[in-house]
């Protein structure tokens, strides 16, 4: 391979790992930049307006807008002869005790929904977060073997070469070392690749170039499964709340509103009489045949339904996940302590296959083999070590915990 080729790569690897985040973040501080990102981010405060609208409309009095009358009568205007009325009125909706409770148990459980769901907002974007977090980790992490094994495999070649030169060895074995440079190099390029794409993803989702230096310690903390205050549960429980108290407030609005009317009425018979004035009370109490509301009642019956339907199979689905990972652990700690298993096995073989290749008692190709084996064993211990720690963090997400 031609010496300027390597190193303009071997440079380029440098500034990739130079590249790498120097200004730790904390993964809290991660999950809190994407949730700020995230589009959802502002529906909590929508949700406190609407809250805020429903408290104002139970604290009042009135159940709709007054109304104001006026109104003039007379046998004939103009003369002086006749009767005159003039009348000054303004009506009052009023809302009855039971459908007053029934709005400020909406914006009750609207405020719940608004907070529950926002946290339940925060801890998805936690789980978008560790997944990221965790690929880059991982591509990083490949990208140190692969520049190790790259290295390796050209100081091989040097020595090859030199031995070569010398009679040591045939063209045969150089040839042969020079193909192993190629597919170490190909192992590294495609590293580098993968590492590319997951700084962009995780770039893209965070904002963010540095990675959280705790998000090994995630994976150490205790999970406490509490599916009563689930964030995923806790928001499906406020929207079954607040379809309950809609339903509540349907009903108690099947029949419209009283209507308490005040006016001053001022008459008279004809011009020589003297006006007479009058004030007067008018209640007006509608009978309440339900059919009106019939339509909002039955919607918010069915909104209550789907709600309640939504909580169970959410029920149902967190302890099927939960059940995934905690399976999914125990398979990542098998297959780590297979990994060291093996990498202590590899290092030993690959020992004696070094000293007898010095010693003439193996050719290069018995040598290549033992080195990419040990190599392939490093690689997956490392590799397996990771995948435990993600399988474990993985688990703590499921369970509710969300990075502090």
């Amino acid at each position: 391979m031609h010496t300027g080729h390597l190193v303009h790569t071997a440079l380029l690897a440098i500034l990739v790992l130079a590249a790498l985040p120097v200004h730790a973040v904390t993964l809290a501080e991660a999950v809190q930049a994407s949730l700020e990102r995230h589009p959802e981010s502002r529906l909590a405060e929508a949700r406190h307006k609407v809250e805020a609208g429903y408290r104002q409309q139970a604290e009042s009095l009135l159940g709709g807008d007054p109304s104001v009358t006026l109104s003039a009568t007379g046998d004939t205007f103009g003369s002086d002869f006749g009767y005159e009325e003039y009348v000054v009125g303004i009506s009052l909706p009023v809302l009855l005790p039971g459908q007053r409770s029934a709005r400020a148990a909406i914006a009750d459980n609207i405020g719940r929904l608004a907070d529950d769901d926002r946290k339940r907002l925060l801890w998805q974007v936690a789980g978008e977060v560790l997944e990221r977090a965790w690929q880059l980790r991982i591509a990083q992490a490949e990208l140190k073997e692969s520049t190790k094994q790259w290295a390796a495999a050209r100081a091989l070649v040097q020595d090859i070469r030199h031995r070569h030169e010398v009679g040591e060895v045939s063209r045969n074995d150089l040839l042969l070392a020079q193909q192993d440079l190629i597919t170490a190099e190909a192992g590294y390029q495609e590293a580098l690749d993968a590492l590319r794409k997951a700084r962009i993803a995780w770039r893209n989702y965070t904002g963010l170039d540095a990675l959280p230096d705790d998000l090994e310690a995630f994976s150490a903390r205790k999970a406490e499964e509490n599916p009563a205050t689930h964030p995923r549960l806790a928001a499906l429980v406020a929207q079954v709340e607040t379809a309950r108290a809609r339903t509540a407030d349907a009903r108690a609005r099947r029949r419209a509103t009283p209507v308490v009317s005040l006016f001053a009425k001022r008459d008279r018979g004809d011009r020589n009489q003297d006006y007479t004035d009058s004030l007067g009370l008018e209640v007006s109490m509608p009978l309440g045949t339900g059919a009106p509301a019939a339509p909002a009642i039955a919607e918010a019956e069915a909104e209550l339904t789907r709600a309640q339907a939504s909580l169970d199979l959410a029920r149902r689905e967190l302890q099927l996940e939960l059940a995934r990972a905690e399976q999914e652990v125990a398979r990542a700690t098998r297959l780590h302590l297979l990994a060291e298993r093996n990498h202590r096995l590899s290092l030993s073989r690959l020992k004696l296959a070094q000293r007898a290749f010095e010693l003439g008692e193996m050719d290069l190709y018995q040598l290549l083999l033992a080195r990419r084996q040990s190599y392939q064993a490093t690689r997956e211990l490392r590799l397996r070590k990771l995948e435990k720690a993600r399988a474990l963090a993985r688990k703590n997400h499921v369970s509710g915990v969300i990075p502090r």
